[in-house]
């Protein structure tokens, strides 16, 4: 199947710079199309501008919208976005405007691999090759199969050192082995000379890994021109030779280095097991290769010389046969050892899978306009239920990581007391890995924020030491959590640097991680927060002006957050946290004041669409009515109004479910809003 270049754009303008049809072009959603990088049979693909990012993108149309296209198209943008690494094409968003279904993504200023070949030497093309088996070692790990590489969907474009830096994309046949209804549908599907024997015959249960690895070795035939017939991609399954051809001394493909030949024809072997087990090993023979070491792919006919060495040495064979018989004791007694050790692998893996299938649904709710996530909660706990009913029903060694999974999407869901007790279970039981120090640092870290924050409102009475507590806890665990993997350490360490009075690295730190991830809104979030402490050391160091330029900045970020994922409480709540900390300056103008107060409402009430019960939202809504009211009763206006209001909204934020856990909160804010209702009233 041939498809459209995803995402290749002729080298124009920079990706932040407006190009001149961006003032013109049809509007889609929140981007202005341009000129048409290429058609395919399910679409087209656009360059396009992002009005609200002020950045250029690429933009996937779907040309016939039925259910099931727009099933697979939805998948196809769900499963690339599951993989998070800089060499596979990131995607920025999903929606559909005029009933056109389309997706968002990085745009990347060069050729196709197929374009730029003929231009390559061979060391040039294993580089290429050796950085995208890397990127699709990276998909297998989240259970993501291609089944679709070849040389037009490998993206390139020149980096400032001078190498082709590839991009794997075009997702659109992607096999989730998680899952299985929907990859059936597809049928036999791809192109064929570059696909694997088990991917031609609809081997299903026979695709894995080694599928994308055939597919890789025949990129670089493809590349490097090998046997190849006819022109363009659909050529000829590329030149097979035995094993013993890739050792010995009859060349298979005259003039390629012997040790390049041994790697093509282990990628090229006919059945999967024969083939390289993962990307991974892949991409090791290619830096071997490189870098002039011996190869993986090398296989001796170690029988043959045991055979030979057995008849010319008797006393050593004797000798070793004593050595074999005393092995067998020893590795009977260590299989049971290593049995356990790769269950409790597996289980680890199963379940890291499962938190991160939650995650991801959570992720991409929030990227949509601002919305009520109930619906989507109910359906999380139903994910909760499933993973709780798998640690009791696979016994103790599930409890470690089982643990862990629940935390994380406890987390992922801004749960934090049942992610910290699920966290501490795992830890306290024995679970002492990296992934789940850093997840313990992250709820520490919230708790903290949660704790200062209702403080600053005086929704809590002071209690010396909570705060502190946690945030030596976020310490000591992120010092533990060197090789977490599941996300950037970079957000919890700017987070605590801020927490730190350390605003100016924090602030560097998180500019930097979204340079690197441009999706990361968490990133803009804690860019935010930085600023904001910056503003308030100024604000108490008296410099107003300098405070209210690091306030401006910080509501700049926090919006740019808002942009990236609407739907993220986190954003909306760290706009109005500037505004709480401005609004206490002395000879405030009371009809800015009351302007901020309305302006700062609305954010709250953005938040408490997303996520209605969220209790720091709930306060500042009471905190906002309140102080509106009593500038009001200061400037001889009637506040009366504004106190009904505020009763009204808290009668019915008392009984939800979400802020009832808050009963320390909950009782102290209810307890200071009556007295302050009876005393303005």
């Amino acid at each position: 199947m041939e498809a459209p270049p995803t995402s290749r754009c002729p080298p124009e303008a920079g990706p932040f710079t407006r190009p001149a049809w961006a003032l013109e072009g049809r509007r889609l959603g929140r981007y202005r199309l341009g000129p048409s990088l290429g058609r395919g049979g399910m679409g087209e693909v656009f360059r396009a501008w992002d009005t609200l990012l002020d950045r250029q993108v690429a933009i996937k149309t779907l040309a016939a919208p039925d259910p099931a296209a727009i099933l697979r198209f939805m998948k196809e943008a769900q499963l690339q976005a599951r993989v998070s690494h800089p060499n596979v094409c990131r995607i920025f968003d999903v929606d559909v405007s005029d009933n056109v279904p389309f997706i968002a993504m990085q745009l990347v200023p060069g050729p196709s691999l197929a374009q730029a070949a003929p231009g390559l030497s061979p060391r040039e093309a294993v580089e290429i090759l050796a950085t995208v088996a890397v990127a699709m070692h990276s998909a297998h790990r989240v259970g993501l199969i291609h089944r679709d590489l070849k040389p037009s969907n490998i993206l390139l474009e020149r980096s400032p050192a001078g190498p082709w830096v590839p991009y794997v994309a075009d997702f659109g046949l992607a096999k989730d082995l998680a899952e299985e209804g929907l990859t059936l549908a597809h049928g036999v599907l791809g192109t064929p000379s570059f696909m694997a024997p088990e991917q031609k015959a609809g081997e299903g249960e026979l695709i894995g890994p080694p599928t994308d690895v055939y597919a890789l070795g025949a990129t670089l035939c493809a590349v490097l021109d090998l046997d190849r017939r006819g022109g363009g991609e659909e050529r000829t399954r590329p030149g097979r030779a035995p094993l013993a051809e890739a050792t010995g001394s009859q060349p298979s493909w005259p003039g390629l280095p012997r040790k390049l030949r041994a790697i093509l024809v282990r990628c090229l072997e006919d059945r999967p097991q024969d083939r390289y087990a993962t990307a991974g090993a892949l991409a090791e023979d290619f830096r071997r290769y490189l870098d002039g070491e011996p190869l993986l792919a090398y296989r001796p006919d170690w029988f043959r010389r045991a055979r030979r060495r057995v008849r010319r040495h008797p006393a050593w064979t004797a000798s070793l046969c004593i050595s074999l018989l005393l092995g067998v004791a020893f590795a009977l007694w260590s299989s049971r050892l290593a049995a356990a050790s790769q269950r409790r692998t597996v289980l680890a893996l199963r379940f890291a899978h499962d938190a991160k299938e939650l995650e991801t649904r959570m992720a991409l709710a929030r990227l949509y306009p601002p919305h009520d996530l109930r619906p989507l909660l109910a359906g999380m706990f139903e994910g909760v239920t499933e993973i709780q009913k798998d640690i009791a029903h696979l016994g103790p060694e599930a409890r470690g990581p089982g643990n862990l999974a629940l935390g994380r999407v406890y987390l992922s869901m801004r749960y934090l007391e049942p992610a910290l007790a699920s966290l501490e279970a795992a830890w306290d039981g024995g679970y002492r890995t990296p992934e789940v120090a850093y997840a313990l640092c992250r709820t520490h870290s919230e708790f903290y924020l949660r704790v200062t924050e209702h403080e600053q409102l005086g929704d809590l009475p002071p209690a010396p030491g909570t705060a502190a507590r946690h945030l030596q806890a976020a310490r000591d665990f992120l010092a533990q959590a060197a090789g977490a993997s599941w996300e950037p350490q970079e957000l919890c360490c700017a987070r605590i640097l801020t927490f730190d009075h350390r605003g100016a690295e924090a602030l560097a730190m998180a500019r930097a991680l979204f340079l690197k991830n441009r999706w990361l809104h968490e990133a803009k979030v804690e860019e935010a927060r930085a600023l904001a402490s910056l503003g308030l050391e100024r604000q108490r160091a008296g410099d107003a002006r300098g405070a209210l330029d690091h306030y401006r900045l910080a509501d700049a970020a926090a919006r740019a957050a808002q942009a990236i994922a609407p739907s993220d409480v986190t954003g909306w709540l760290a706009s109005a946290d500037w505004r709480f900390r401005w609004l206490e300056t002395p000879g405030l103008p009371p009809e800015e004041a009351l302007r901020m107060w309305k302006e700062t409402e609305g954010l709250l009430d953005t938040a408490l669409t997303i996520r209605p019960g969220n209790p720091r939202a709930i306060s500042g809504k009471v905190h906002v009515i309140l102080a509106r009211a009593r500038l009001l009763k200061a400037l001889g206006r009637d506040p009366r109004p504004e106190l009904a209001r505020a009763e009204r909204f808290l009668h019915a934020a008392q009984h939800h479910p979400f802020f009832r856990w808050l009963v320390p909160v909950k009782e102290d804010l209810i307890g200071r809003t009556r007295k302050e209702l009876a005393r303005l009233s």
